[in-house]
């Protein structure tokens, strides 16, 4: 297998077990997002639902011990009476309403309405329009609260959501009974119901951003089809400024009907943001539901509860991160590392190469040095099949002289070139013949015989061993032959200047 090959299978399993790891986490905590998110908006469900009930109540009480007051009863009468004290008295049980009312947020509107519907006063409003609540062109005492057309007829205390100019209003309505009126035994509502009083809170954006608060998750009010409040606000807007931009893509949602008290949990998506939202209607209540008539409008007021799919911390965002950079960093320490090794290895391959092709050549002598730890072992293995083959010492039992150079027993030289070719007009040389008809076992017994006599001759004789020389005669031959393209190569022993050597001689015929 290629190194390309290899390189190429580790950066796919690098790659892939990255992948897995990737797509395993974020579907872990994509899947954990989810249901964080599922589990906080089904929390501020039940508490939205819990809290409006209970500010349903709390309104309708305030309205009722607001009724009671006996100011406005005072009020009341002197509006009959055509005096200016109306207005004072009024003020004056606002005013000590206020001061009893130990909640944080404060009424938007007490208001005081005559038996008609007229509006007698309001606090913190000068001079008011008597017929501000009343519908135009309607010649009956109808004013545009239901609520408040209800309780001037019916000795009823109601709650209920009102919007009055593109605001939610949160109302309580309560009568004010005349306190000289005869209570019969038989009838208990017999008493004259001669005005009322509205307590009302504005449903604001301000609201909706403390609601967010005690709810963990945004919070938007609408009526209908018309967004009124969202706990939504700008970014980086300190003052917290209703983002309006979302007020309008909640608006949107809000037509489509596809969040409603009646889809439960849905997926919905407001300006590149992912939500899990619901809805819920907002509470009415009634101090006597039998005398609710079947023609009172229905609760059109909601509330949009949206929990964020997001990640606060972003921790996936992190690990996916560490995973997407470990697993290059993996990828590229793998792609190093096989290129180092591959470097390393090849090294000592080429080494190795380098004494093969130097043996194949004809230097029978050479040993192959250490090489490093990979092919160490295949160096010495070779040095040991060389000298069993060639009868010199093996690795281990060298010898060595003074200088430090090792004792090489049957050395053998050879000279570089051999005899030229006879051309066609030559004579024939009947040496070459006869060398070339001399049977191979004859020839190589002769010529080892020359060459230790020669030796011997010239004052050095050596112990090389018939085997040893055989063999690198036949090395050597096998060389030449390549090299000559001949038929054989045989060789001459020649002494020249004390010197013995073997000369090659091609044979081509």
């Amino acid at each position: 297998m290629s190194r390309t090959v290899i390189a190429a299978v580790v950066a796919v399993v690098v790659a892939a077990l990255t992948a897995i790891a990737f797509f395993i986490t974020s579907t872990s905590f994509e899947s954990k997002i989810r249901k964080d998110s599922e589990n906080q908006l089904r929390r501020a469900y039940q508490v939205v639902g819990a809290l409006a009930q209970l500010e349903s109540i709390d309104v309708a009480n305030k309205a009722e011990r607001l009724a009671a007051d006996p100011q406005l009863v005072a009020a009341l009468k002197a509006a009959v009476t055509s005096t200016s004290d109306k207005d004072r008295l009024a003020r004056i049980a606002f005013a000590a309403f206020a001061v009893k009312d130990k909640s944080e947020v404060k009424p938007d509107i007490l208001a005081l309405v005559d038996e008609h519907g007229n509006l007698l006063a309001m606090n913190d409003v000068p001079s008011v329009v008597p017929k501000q609540w009343k519908k135009d062109g309607d010649p009956s005492d109808a004013t545009i609260i239901p609520a408040l057309n209800l309780v001037l007829h019916n000795r009823v205390i109601v709650s209920d959501i009102w919007v009055d100019n593109n605001r939610m209003m949160k109302i309580g309505v309560a009568p004010v009974v005349d306190p000289d009126s005869q209570v019969t035994s038989t009838n208990p509502d017999s008493v004259k119901i001669f005005g009322a009083v509205v307590v009302a809170y504005a449903q604001t954006a301000s609201q909706a951003q403390h609601d967010r608060e005690l709810l963990g998750t945004e919070i938007a009010y609408y009526d209908g089809s018309r967004v009124v409040a969202t706990s939504f606000t700008k970014n980086g807007a300190a003052n917290g400024e209703e983002d309006t931009g979302k007020a309008a893509a909640l608006t949107e949602l809000a037509k489509s009907g596809k969040v409603s008290p009646q889809s439960g949990q849905v997926k919905v998506n407001v300006d590149g943001v992912s939500y899990t939202a619901a809805a819920v209607t907002m509470p009415r209540s009634s101090s006597n539901e039998a005398k609710m008539p079947k023609d009172y409008p229905a609760v059109a007021a909601q509330a949009m509860m949206l929990s964020p799919i997001v990640d606060p911390s972003n921790t996936a965002g992190t690990i996916k991160l560490f995973i997407i950079l470990l697993g290059a960093g993996a990828l590229g320490i793998s792609l190093v590392g096989l290129y180092l090794s591959h470097r390393r290895l090849i090294a000592q391959v080429d080494q190795v190469e380098l004494g093969v092709t130097d043996i194949i050549n004809g230097n029978v002598d050479r040993t192959f040095r250490p090489v490093g730890l990979e092919l160490d072992g295949l160096a010495n293995a070779l040095n040991v099949m060389l000298a069993r083959l060639l009868g010199r010492p093996e690795p281990g039992d060298e010898e060595y002289d003074d200088d430090g150079n090792q004792i090489i027993p049957g050395r053998v030289e050879f000279e570089e070139g051999g005899e030229a070719p006879p051309g066609d007009t030559a004579q024939p040389d009947p040496q070459l013949a006869a060398l070339a008809q001399e049977s191979e076992p004859d020839y190589y017994k002769r010529v080892f015989t020359e060459y230790v006599a020669a030796r011997k001759s010239v004052g050095s004789p050596d112990d090389v061993s018939f085997e040893n020389f055989i063999a690198k005669l036949k090395v050597n031959e096998g060389k030449l032959k390549a090299q000559y393209q001949c038929r054989a190569v045989r060789f001459r022993v020649v002494t020249k200047d004390n010197k013995v050597t073997l000369k090659p001689v091609p044979i081509f015929a």
